[in-house]
């Protein structure tokens, strides 16, 4: 073993008149990093949340107004990214409101070139409280060109089983000077109704950084 940590973090909100409405507690007895560069982490994570009005968690599934108190376990492994081909697993499990929540997520990381980069990424939740149950997955492909050592491209696709959508993020950036950045980034979002097809949104955005030295 490389390197050993352990982290304890506390987080508390309350309102304006000085009642709780949520708060978490994270703690790693075990986050282990290898000679290899892999690693390897163990999370526990009480959480309370006060609910004011009915939380909709998932279609038709309402978690009615009242206290809840919950402890989340996280188990989590990785390979080192130096790898060609590398990945990190991690599992939460617990209870969670009134019920119990599982999530699943899986990365793959694949570089054949220092000039592409494929990533694969998913995200299984599969929730059982007393008010319903509900299960989502979400799958992703995302794609890493660097054309040269100051034009990167970039492009992510996910698809959302719950909403039966799949979104696209596309993203240039040139470094024209070493103080200075161009974004262009376009969005563009297709929904499955009926089994066809449809757009739902689109969005171009142009982002121009540039520090100033003095």
């Amino acid at each position: 073993i490389r390197q050993m940590f352990n982290e304890f973090e506390v987080v508390a909100v309350t309102d304006l008149r000085g009642q709780w409405e949520s708060y978490r507690v994270f703690l790693a007895p075990v986050n282990w990093r290898f000679d290899s560069g892999d690693r390897i982490e163990v999370n526990v994570r009480p959480t309370g949340e006060h609910l004011s009005a009915p939380f909709e968690i998932a279609d038709g599934v309402v978690i009615p107004v009242g206290a809840y108190h919950f402890m989340r376990y996280r188990l989590e492994a990785g390979t080192a990214a130096k790898r060609k081909l590398s990945g990190q697993a991690t599992w939460w499990f617990g209870s969670f409101y009134d019920g119990h929540l599982d999530q699943m997520l899986l990365t793959l990381s694949w570089n054949p070139t220092a000039l592409l980069t494929f990533g694969l990424s998913g995200e299984r939740d599969i929730g059982r409280l007393k008010e319903g149950r509900f299960d989502q997955t979400l799958l992703g492909v995302r794609t890493k060109i660097n054309v040269s050592p100051n034009v990167q491209l970039s492009s992510f696709v996910q698809y959302d089983t719950e909403t039966r959508t799949v979104g696209t993020n596309t993203r240039l950036r040139w470094t024209f000077h070493p103080l200075g950045d161009l974004f262009v980034i376009y969005n563009h979002n297709l929904k499955d109704i009926t089994d066809r097809w449809r757009r739902d949104s689109n969005q171009l955005l142009i982002k121009l950084q540039y520090s100033l030295r003095y």
